[in-house]
């Protein structure tokens, strides 16, 4: 557990399930909001790590307020060289949510042993004493990517991400990840915005066609492989 919290926002999270990526990018571009794209889409990739017990999964579908997910994350196409990752806590407390993100060395996948490559790289890394403790007894469990979108509301307010394309991979007993890959064809619209935000949200949310998720990508992964 980190010795400070990040900033702490909420983050609404909607699926809609049977929209095609399409569908859902022309309905939010049509937002009496006015989103328009800040950034051009790019594909996330995400190598998340947990307790044997697996604990952060269990913390989630059990509804605990106050939990967290940790994984390693970096962009682009290509899965197996990862430039200019990051090691991502991202911390739930109660209705609102933060991460706090720490540079990782360049990390060079390649169908190696996750654990060993994960170890390496952490121990080369400027890390925390209390996040390096912690990363001691936690293992790599499912790696998942994604196709993201980034929206920004005309008054810059909010922010809003369009998620689609989501494979799932897990992670074998020696570290190297199975050969089986899940997908699911959800698309994953979550909105982010400030807690002095939280009046104006409704008018925001309830204008979104989208079924309200606490959808969660770790959840789905495990759950789908």
């Amino acid at each position: 557990m980190e010795t400070a919290l990040p900033y702490l926002r909420y983050e609404r999270k909607f699926v809609a399930e049977g929209f095609s990526p399409a569908v859902v990018l022309a309905r939010v571009r049509r937002h009496s909001c006015a989103f328009r794209e800040v950034y051009p889409p790019r594909v996330v990739n995400n190598i998340y790590l947990d307790s044997s017990s697996r604990r952060d999964y269990h913390d989630h579908i059990n509804g605990v307020a106050n939990r967290t997910k940790t994984r390693v994350r970096w962009y682009g196409p290509q899965f197996e060289s990862a430039e200019r990752p990051t090691l991502e806590r991202k911390l739930k407390r109660g209705a609102v949510s933060g991460k706090a993100g720490h540079a990782l060395p360049e990390l060079s996948i390649n169908g190696g042993c996750f654990r060993s490559l994960l170890t390496r790289n952490f121990e080369a890394a400027d890390l925390p004493p209390v996040l390096r403790l912690a990363l001691q007894h936690m293992e790599p469990t499912l790696v998942n990517r994604y196709r993201r979108h980034y929206f920004l509301s005309r008054d810059g307010m909010f922010r809003l991400t369009v998620d689609s394309e989501l494979q799932f991979t897990g992670v074998q007993a020696d570290g190297r990840p199975t050969a089986f890959s899940g997908a699911a064809s959800v698309v994953v619209i979550e909105l982010k915005y400030g807690p002095e935000l939280a009046e104006k949200a409704p008018a925001v949310t309830t204008t979104l066609p989208f079924r309200v998720s606490r959808f969660s990508k770790y959840v789905a992964g495990i759950e789908t492989i």
